[in-house]
């Protein structure tokens, strides 16, 4: 079973966004998460919270899938599944240049140091970034068997047919890649709007600085995810890095629905005398707490990575993931990040299914079919 695929890979993912319609589903920790894409386009985005299911119980997933397709009037059969980015190996290499056939025997070689020497229990697949005469430069991936097979039985049993599994992060190489053509096309059609109006000279002169300054750059996309925060690097838009913190947002989460059990560890006392004021007041000074704690975390990761990468031309930290829904999470990355911090809802400005963007819950999601 290939892994992904992508225009230039050799594999069996074709690409979705070729495809009338295309599913493109993501299962977390505690939610199921289901993007729903014809010609291209995401019609609908779903994100359902999953409790009491275990995670290796495909049945029930295959069950929930259906009632949830059903539920929203979505008649489609191809899927892509998302692979957690702890699922799932994903780095980039430089090889010598070889043929296809030699590059497939040396690819397992790539992740021994993740894997050791259990490489006949995974499956693995490349993706060509740039070739010369000499080298290759490489993204690959590796997930387990075990897991590849656990996708073909849940797409079996939810009777849909299986177009790719895709890793989390290429699903957000894929709109970084999108936004810079959408970006592209735009740069050329004001270019050609302002040649055919020649008295607009200053203006003309600012499209062409732009578009000399302007190749792809890199960028920064942070995942708040529940049970880590990650930030995945990308270098001239592709692939590069993911740097992990812990914890996640779960403790959050739990904090503000007032989880006994939490707030006992973290030492919250209520009075009984005013209690739902006390309540108020001490959970208020927790979560700033954790809001802040984690956006320096982030803060230091970028200044780490900015400092071992001095080139970069990062100008933007782009977030997403469930602790998204945070405002005051957000507003804290605001007030300690040297950079702006943005939504990656503005990498896809056409993209709006509603006034709170649910689709950057998990926006690899509907990134995967975007190939």
């Amino acid at each position: 079973m290939e892994i992904y695929g992508h225009n230039g890979i050799q594999g069996s993912f074709k690409g979705s966004a070729e495809m009338k319609n295309c599913l493109g589903i993501e299962i977390g920790h505690y939610r199921i998460k289901i993007a729903y894409a014809e010609n291209g386009e995401l019609r609908e985005f779903i994100s359902e919270r999953v409790e009491g299911i275990d995670r290796n119980d495909m049945r029930q997933y295959a069950d929930l899938i259906k009632d949830l397709l059903k539920e929203y009037a979505i008649r489609c059969r191809n899927v892509v599944f998302v692979i957690r980015q702890e699922d799932a190996y994903v780095r980039r290499f430089e090889l010598p240049l070889m043929t296809e056939e030699q590059l497939r025997l040396n690819l397992p070689y790539e992740f021994h140091d993740y894997i050791g020497n259990e490489m006949d229990k995974y499956v693995f697949d490349y993706a060509m970034i740039y070739a010369d005469q000499e080298k290759m430069d490489l993204i690959g991936a590796a997930c387990t068997k075990e897991l590849s097979q656990q996708f073909e039985k849940l797409a079996k049993m939810a009777h849909l047919k299986l177009v790719g599994l895709v890793p989390a992060v290429l699903g957000l190489e894929w709109i970084l890649e999108y936004a810079e053509e959408r970006m592209a096309d735009e740069k050329k059609a004001l270019e050609t709007k302002l040649n055919a109006e020649p008295h607009k000279k200053e203006e003309k002169e600012n499209a062409e600085g732009a578009e000399k300054s302007e190749t792809v750059k890199d960028y920064a996309i942070l995942d708040l995810g529940t049970q880590a925060l990650r930030i995945h690097f990308f270098r001239q838009g592709i692939y590069d890095i993911t740097r992990t913190m812990e914890p996640g947002c779960e403790e959050i989460e739990q904090i503000r629905l007032g989880d006994k059990n939490k707030m006992q560890e973290l030492g919250i006392e209520v009075e009984e005398e005013n209690r739902e004021e006390t309540d108020k007041e001490k959970m208020a000074a927790v979560l700033e707490e954790q809001y802040r704690t984690r956006a320096v975390q982030v803060m230091r990761v970028l200044n780490f990575y900015s400092f071992n990468n001095v080139n970069n031309t990062i100008d933007s930290l782009y977030y997403c993931g469930g602790g998204a829904r945070y405002g005051e999470l957000i507003d804290a990355l605001k007030e300690t990040l040297n950079l702006p911090v943005r939504s990656v809802a503005e990498l896809l400005p056409e993209v709006s299914l509603d006034e709170e963007d649910e689709w950057i819950d998990s926006p690899q999601a509907y990134g995967v079919l975007l190939a």
